[in-house]
């Protein structure tokens, strides 16, 4: 543990690929760019063609909060446009993604574990990197027929989950999308479709359903989350 969390985005990146899928919706007339998933795959793990990664089974699942500001390596990449949530699945390319510093967390827990393959999936796919705006935006959503669509975790893509977290309860999903008390609707109907997962994370209130984030901005604190999750991946 202690050489893995030494590991500095430069020495990450040549051990780990990251692809994503982006594409954009429209939802009670507005559009929004999203993410559906997010592959992190050690390179000598990486098939030839990485629209196969899609059929691997992961070594370990992740939940997060949302996107961000994820984007494509590729500046000049134009995600496709979908006119439902069934085609999201439909249309589900990867392409190399810009990776950040909350993936590069989880990378120094797969490199620690011994993971070569993390799957990150959200409580929402909307890509926004501003707080404040991801939650009114979320609050709009309720509002909208067929506004739920945004999460993988409900709005009739139930077939999209089974095709990503793979078979129940196969491998450990790590809980990491924040304290923010507007996330917890969204948090309570992941956690009941991952009803038979076993769930990892710090979680500092154990009345509630959130789970503090991997990347704090205090390295201490960094480091000590990576401490208490590697302790649970171990069974200690």
């Amino acid at each position: 543990m202690a050489a893995a969390k030494k590991l500095r985005a430069a020495a990450l990146k040549k051990r780990y690929g990251v692809y994503g899928h982006f594409y954009g919706i429209q939802l009670g007339g507005t559009h929004y760019d999203c993410r559906s998933v997010l592959e992190l795959i050690a390179h000598d793990g990486t098939p030839r063609d990485i629209q196969a990664i899609q059929s691997m089974d992961p070594g370990l699942l992740v939940v997060m909060m949302n996107p961000g500001s994820s984007r494509p390596l590729d500046g000049g990449y134009e995600p496709r446009t979908v006119r439902s949530v069934d085609e999201i699945a439909k249309a589900q390319v990867l392409t190399p993604t810009r990776p950040d510093n909350t993936q590069y967390q989880i990378m120094r827990l797969m490199a620690a574990a011994g993971v070569g393959h993390a799957r990150v999936l959200n409580l929402s796919d909307l890509r926004e990197p501003k707080s404040p705006l991801l939650m009114r935006q979320l609050v709009r959503l309720e509002g909208v027929r067929g506004g739920e669509g945004h999460s993988l975790f409900g709005g009739g893509r139930d077939a999209a989950f089974r095709a990503l977290a793979g078979p129940e309860g196969a491998v450990p999903v790590l809980a990491g999308w924040g304290r923010h008390r507007a996330l917890e609707p969204l948090a309570r109907q992941c956690l009941k479709r991952l009803a038979g997962w076993r769930i990892i994370g710090v979680r500092p209130d154990e009345g509630q359903p959130l789970y503090a984030h991997p990347s704090p901005m205090l390295q201490r604190m960094k480091d000590q989350w990576l401490d208490i999750v590697m302790r649970q991946l171990s069974g200690r």
